[in-house]
């Protein structure tokens, strides 16, 4: 792979609980979820570029700026994942408002997630994927997916549905 960047704009999709029964607490301390979540067309926007580096550096800039971001994040365990360095870029303009429960910064995440192997030039097996998004958040994985999904147990255990 050559040195010079590669660049990609993605849309990060909102999501909606179509249903969720929330159950015992499980011995981990989190309840037990049966939920159908639904992606729906509001979206942040990411715009992420990635060029190979001796080091590994993540810039993230997004309008509010969100302390702690998962984007940010989500790119460091992807490379660590990839075991390679390089330089990310990522400008974030969110559609989604914060805190209401729509996922999006779970969605961000599984955007960079998605994204950046390809950018990268490297591959993430979809087991890997599926741990990383879990590690990052109960929603990450069903962007994964995307559409409409059961989720269960902490709602990270995800299975697609017909829309």
């Amino acid at each position: 792979m050559n040195d010079s960047p590669r660049r990609a704009r993605v849309k990060a999709p909102a999501k909606i609980n179509l249903d969720l029964r929330v159950l015992h607490t499980r011995p981990d301390g989190y309840h037990e979820l049966r939920t159908v979540y639904q992606t729906i067309s509001l979206a942040d926007t990411l715009e992420i570029e990635f060029a190979p580096a001796r080091a590994t550096a993540v810039e993230l800039s997004c309008e509010p700026e969100i302390p702690a971001n998962l984007a940010g994040r989500a790119a460091r365990l992807a490379l660590d994942a990839m075991r390679t360095a390089g330089r990310v870029s990522m400008r974030l303009v969110k559609r989604i408002p914060m805190g209401a429960g729509l996922g999006g910064g779970s969605s961000d995440a599984a955007a960079v997630l998605l994204s950046l192997p390809a950018l990268a030039g490297r591959r993430l097996e979809p087991g890997v994927l599926l741990r990383l998004a879990e590690e990052l958040g109960s929603d990450v994985p069903l962007f994964l997916l995307g559409g409409t999904v059961l989720g269960v147990g902490r709602g990270s255990e995800v299975y697609p549905l017909p829309d």
